[in-house]
């Protein structure tokens, strides 16, 4: 049997459908049932509540605190909130897991699993998982004969704080047989602690073909629109927008949930969307505006004309992205506003396809290798375009 400890937890797109991505890549090598173990600690799923509850790190202990920004902007939009989390909860039941939640990493007991695949995502950026999470980095006491296996994890960055170094090096050696990681700029950085070979593989979800994404997609009504996805608000990626918007005589559809006041009457709100319905939208797009990692990855997935606004911290993911598919043109610099003309560009979606498919390839090989199948075996999912 095979496990996952992943971020399948998470009300966001990005998250589990990069989860369930695996898991049907996991699926289709006849290795063994799958199963998403169902880790979920307060420190991480609580800041998807309606009022939010945030941990924080300090001194290696974590202490709460009530995400009062986050509770308002849920109440003020609270049927969209309510929607959308009854989405996410159908989504996640029908396609990773329905098992009861595990908060504790003490309390997990991986002996029935042969291999676990920890990753994809951020696991390993303690922003996220508040200081080094003991699940996501092997330091869990009833592994068995469990092989673990980071499949391309990430820092959300290049590298780690230093005050975490020890730690990780220590973790990373004890417990995981292979290591691969989702930015390939951060593979030396890890190089240096993990004394075996790293390697650098594509984010699950492009181990899914445009095809198979097609599959559990819901697609809107409407179509010809702006998609408008975005993690951090940034006032000249708004600007560009409506600019874009004007200029194109395009209505924008916006699937993330607004900031406080930041909702504009010229963009329509579908924040209520699940996973499903997320992939539905890109369908339906002629252009994209994001800077978010997977809606750059599904503007890809899906070939739409888009172009990716720089993340103010988290940028070193889209970069790599945008390196493997030939397609750093599509990325606006920090404090730039771009000439219509640049989202206009063609791209060449036949180059970018053949790039994605030799990096598919050898993300498979490193999946194959890890659960010790031999190359030459089949991948019984491939479905070929």
């Amino acid at each position: 049997m095979i496990g996952m400890l992943t971020f399948h937890w998470a009300d966001d797109y990005g998250a589990m459908l990069q989860a369930y991505a695996l898991k049907r890549c996991l699926e289709s090598f006849d290795a063994g049932k799958v199963e998403v173990i169902p880790y979920e600690p307060v420190k991480l799923t609580g800041r998807y509540w309606l009022l939010p509850v945030i941990g924080v790190e300090t001194n290696r202990k974590i202490r709460y605190f009530p995400g009062y920004y986050g509770f308002i902007r849920n109440v003020t939009h609270l049927g969209t909130f309510l929607r959308r989390r009854k989405n996410m909860r159908c989504f996640r039941r029908m396609y990773l897991t329905r098992e009861p939640a595990v908060r504790r990493a003490c309390r997990l007991s991986l002996k029935k699993y042969a291999h676990v695949f920890i990753g994809s995502d951020q696991v390993w950026n303690p922003e996220i998982t508040v200081g080094l999470d003991d699940a996501y980095i092997g330091n869990i006491g009833e592994k068995g004969d469990c092989r673990l296996i980071a499949y391309g994890a990430s820092f959300g960055k290049d590298f780690l704080p230093g005050e975490y170094h020890e730690d990780f090096e220590n973790a990373v050696n004890r417990n995981f047989s292979d290591i691969s990681m989702r930015e390939k700029s951060a593979a030396p950085f890890v190089k240096t602690f993990f004394h075996r070979h790293i390697t650098d593989v594509l984010d699950p979800t492009f181990l899914l073909t445009s095809k198979e994404w097609k599959r559990i997609a819901r697609p809107p009504k409407q179509k010809g629109y702006i998609l408008y996805i975005f993690t951090e608000y940034n006032a000249l990626m708004h600007q560009y927008l409506h600019d874009l918007s004007v200029k194109l005589g395009k209505k924008v559809i916006q699937v993330t949930m607004p900031w406080i006041g930041r909702r504009e009457n010229w963009i329509r709100l579908e924040a209520e969307s699940g996973p499903s319905e997320y992939i539905g939208f890109f369908q339906k797009a002629d252009y994209v505006v994001t800077n978010s990692f997977h809606g750059a990855a599904f503007s890809v997935l899906m070939e739409k004309k888009f172009l990716v606004f720089s993340h103010s911290n988290k940028n070193a993911r889209i970069e790599n992205l945008l390196e493997r598919f030939d397609l750093e043109s599509r990325l606006v610099e920090r404090g730039k506003i771009p000439s219509e003309e640049i989202m206009l560009r063609d791209i060449d979606w036949e180059h970018v396809g053949r790039l994605m498919e030799k990096e598919r390839e050898s993300s498979a090989e490193f999946i194959k290798k890890g659960l010790s199948i031999a190359k030459n075996s089949a991948m019984t999912r491939r479905i070929r375009n």
